[in-house]
């Protein structure tokens, strides 16, 4: 039963840990989404399309 209860106060802080972190991460692709169809919308082109795009250029 000590094994248990060990295990329980171990186990639950860490999940709560990483719902937060789970959640967060999902926070942050959401904003980097919604903030990539804005600059499609303008039409801008992200850096990261741009080093894509100098890749393809390059070889």
């Amino acid at each position: 039963m000590e094994l248990l209860g060990i295990l329980m106060a171990v186990t639950v802080p860490l999940a709560l840990g990483i719902t937060k972190l789970l959640d967060s991460l999902a926070y942050r692709n959401r904003a980097r989404g919604r903030a990539e169809i804005i600059r499609a919308e303008r039409g801008h082109v992200s850096s990261a399309q741009e080093t894509r795009a100098q890749g393809r250029a390059d070889g």
